[in-house]
């Protein structure tokens, strides 16, 4: 996703101001008995593949049935970044309509994309509200809907031990009883042309923890995605360099849900345009369905409740609010 632009402030600005001003959330509506209706929101990237929007639906049908007991819960949504249909306002306008007070929303994001969620979704969801990044933000082409929900964000899911654990327990199943004395491993995760360093901070991470937790020595990364322009080069490359130190290498996706486009035209055409694929060990998966990262989700969810709870309401301090 393309980083805000620095834009000039326009004619009709300050009446923007102006609507941003009168539009701040209001006191929330409190539940029988004094409990402040809460909602869930998860939020994403989008995207074409079928496969890949399923897994996410299919994710927030997990957690839905994970909180389903939780009292004063009135739904778990899941809203996409750059799908209108989708799209966050829609699931902040409709908490709004059933008379939620208190939205939770959980950035299944990983990795730790702070501009993103800083510079979009504390704006779209209503926690900030200045005129100039809500101009830039409808130029861009979003919807800029201002809730009178109030909004917490939880830690995104790259600041999750469990997604760390995903990564492993897919290598493991890759070395199966091998030793893995002559085997390495090539991380692959999705690359924009703005988030692909804090991709590849992210994916260092998992490979010191590699390390450590199996016998395996050498472990790589490869970007594939908007940043390569969806080119299987930088994996093919990555592959060579690892063969050309270990026997085999196995190469784990580190992506949210299953793209097809990535996984056929980036991951395996660049596994089959090798001199050896024969060397190669692969399975299209992603990090969904995992129901360590739904354990997670849920438990980041119960702590946010529990905040509500224990202010009565009232809005309290979040260790990521800016």
């Amino acid at each position: 996703m393309p980083m805000l632009p620095r834009r000039r402030i326009v004619a009709g600005l300050v009446a923007a101001a102006a609507l941003a001003a009168c539009s701040q959330p209001v006191a929330p509506p409190a539940a029988a008995g004094g409990e402040t209706p809460v909602g869930v929101l998860l939020v994403a990237h989008g995207s074409r593949s079928s496969g890949w929007s399923g897994a996410l639906e299919a994710f927030a049908g997990e957690v839905r049935g994970a909180l389903a007991s939780r009292p004063g819960l009135r739904g778990v949504k899941l809203a996409f970044f750059d799908q209108p249909k989708s799209s966050i306002a829609t699931a902040m306008r409709e908490f709004d309509a059933a008379g939620v007070g208190e939205v939770v929303v959980v950035p299944l994001l990983l990795a730790d994309e702070s501009t993103l969620t800083n510079e979009y979704l504390q704006y779209l969801v209503g926690m900030r509200s200045e005129a100039r990044v809500l101009a830039g933000l409808r130029n861009d082409g979003y919807e800029v809907y201002f809730p009178r929900a109030r909004a917490t964000i939880t830690p995104a899911l790259a600041t999750s031990e469990a997604l760390k654990k995903n990564v492993l327990r897919r290598v493991e199943a890759l070395r199966g009883a091998d030793d893995g004395e002559q085997l390495g491993v090539l991380l692959v995760g999705y690359g924009d042309r703005k988030y692909g360093q804090q991709m590849e901070e992210l994916v260092q991470g998992i490979g010191r923890y590699l390390k450590v937790q199996t016998p395996m020595d050498t472990v790589g990364f490869a970007f594939c995605g908007e940043l390569v322009d969806y080119s299987g080069e930088p994996v093919a490359k990555a592959l060579n360099e690892i063969l050309a130190v270990e026997e085999q290498v196995a190469v784990v996706p580190v992506l949210l849900g299953v793209d097809e486009r990535l996984q056929r035209d980036a991951i395996q055409a660049a596994i089959d345009a090798i001199d050896t694929p024969a060397r190669v060990r692969y399975t299209p998966d992603a990090v969904l369905p995992d129901p360590g990262i739904t354990r997670w989700v849920v438990a980041k969810v119960d702590e946010a409740l529990q905040r509500v709870r224990d202010a009565g309401g009232a809005m309290v301090a979040a260790p990521n609010r800016g």
